[in-house]
């Protein structure tokens, strides 16, 4: 089963990273770094964290690929250029895929490192899933923010 839950979560994520490169394609460049009115972060910001949450926690936590994040410039809503969040992107997918590619079933039983104090303590497998239900809920908020932002022309 643990084979299983791995390729799931690659699975889950190498799709959904797809999609969020759509997103980002599908947002005009104007739009990008422009958040909606309510609305702390622009679709840039978002995309730009969930790559550094992913690179930092699948890449080099359990990869040990020696990614280093900067969660505070995740959030710095610096205006990027759409080739470059789209080139981190495709970074992510390659990172996540090789990490959970070559991770040792047996360590889904063991306490995930590095993680923040309110997940302390869970393992590795919940916090694959846990990835998993982030990614989603901000891919979520992509997707209403680009639509809310085009409706507003």
């Amino acid at each position: 089963m643990e084979n299983t839950l791995l390729q799931d979560v690659a699975d889950i994520l190498d799709r959904d990273l797809g999609v969020l490169a759509k997103e980002i394609e599908s947002t005009p460049d104007d739009m990008l770094w422009t958040p909606a009115p309510g609305v702390i972060n622009p679709t840039g910001t978002l995309a730009v964290h969930l790559c550094g949450n992913l690179r930092h926690f699948i890449g080099a936590m359990l990869g040990n690929d020696g990614y280093v994040r900067d969660r505070d410039a995740e959030f710095s809503h610096k205006a990027l250029p759409k080739e470059q969040i789209l080139a981190e992107i495709e970074a992510t997918r390659l990172a996540v895929g090789a990490a959970l590619k070559k991770l040792d079933p047996q360590v889904l039983h063991e306490i995930m490192p590095g993680t923040p104090p309110h997940h302390a303590g869970r393992t590795v497998g919940f916090f694959l899933i846990q990835l998993c239900c982030h990614f989603s809920r901000h891919e979520g908020q992509l997707n209403y923010l680009r639509r809310i932002l085009s409706s507003r022309d």
